[in-house]
């Protein structure tokens, strides 16, 4: 049992992590669920190709990778459908010897605001 992977899966964040060449490494659940993928079997492929329908994600992925950005707190629109979805984001850098990627955090936001406004 892997507990650390585990923990990912049950998150109630998104998490997507990808190299320094924008391949998808890993998508957890939430991710998924968020982005509203069908195909969970996404680890492998180009950002570009799996988020196409979110230009203003590929553009966030895109600044990560190009500007080595750490970005503490962010906010961006996307829109699924005739949905448009609030997302807040952070994003970090992970090294290792021979290996660079990142990892993008991230909640619908839209949700929470929704559920502060019946309150």
């Amino acid at each position: 049992m892997d507990i650390h992977k585990i923990i990912l899966e049950n998150l109630t964040s998104g998490i997507i992590s990808f190299n320094e060449n924008g391949i998808i490494l890993y998508l957890n659940p939430m991710a998924s669920k968020i982005l509203h993928l069908k195909n969970s079997n996404i680890s492998g492929k180009s950002y570009k190709d799996v988020f196409y329908i979110y230009p203003s994600l590929c553009e966030l992925i895109e600044d990560i990778i190009k500007n080595d950005k750490i970005i503490r707190r962010g906010e961006l629109m996307i829109t699924h459908s005739i949905i448009e979805l609030k997302i807040g984001y952070s994003s970090m850098i992970i090294k290792a010897e021979d290996f660079k990627g990142y990892t993008i955090i991230f909640q619908d936001l839209s949700i929470i605001e929704k559920k502060w406004k019946k309150l």
